[in-house]
């Protein structure tokens, strides 16, 4: 009869065990965290040998809207007549894929072009749900 109720309570106890450890706020019974945007206007700075890249993005419905770079040192664009050219390229493919990738550049743009990727990223670092 005592260890049928010793065996009773501790069944009891390793379910309330597991039943608590589900209820944790924020953390899926997956044990994935996953991360969502929020809402909002972020600004993202990268700083580089000749000055900093600032960017700028908008978040709405957690989607990414509009990238803005707000700051690039001159010396980048001189260096790289090319670069212009890339930069809104970049931008838009990361709007459009909503995916922070490292792009395959030629030349020394590759290097600006990472950069802008930090920025954007730092940017969408400070809009993460879940953090």
């Amino acid at each position: 009869m005592i260890y049928a109720l010793l065996l009773l309570i501790t069944i009891i106890a390793i379910f309330m065990l597991f039943a608590m450890r589900n209820e944790k706020s924020g953390v899926p019974s997956s044990g994935y965290t996953y991360l969502k945007y929020r809402d909002g206007v972020y600004i993202g700075t990268e700083k580089t040998e000749h000055g900093n890249i600032k960017a700028e993005i908008t978040i709405q419905n957690a989607v990414i809207k509009e990238i803005k770079l707000l700051e690039l040192p001159p010396k980048f664009i001189e260096d790289n007549v090319a670069l212009k050219d890339e930069i809104p390229q970049l931008i838009f493919d990361i709007v459009q894929s909503q995916n922070i990738v490292v792009p395959r550049a030629t030349n020394n743009s590759a290097y600006v072009l990472n950069k802008i990727i930090k920025a954007v990223r730092s940017a969408l670092d400070q809009s993460l749900i879940g953090k």
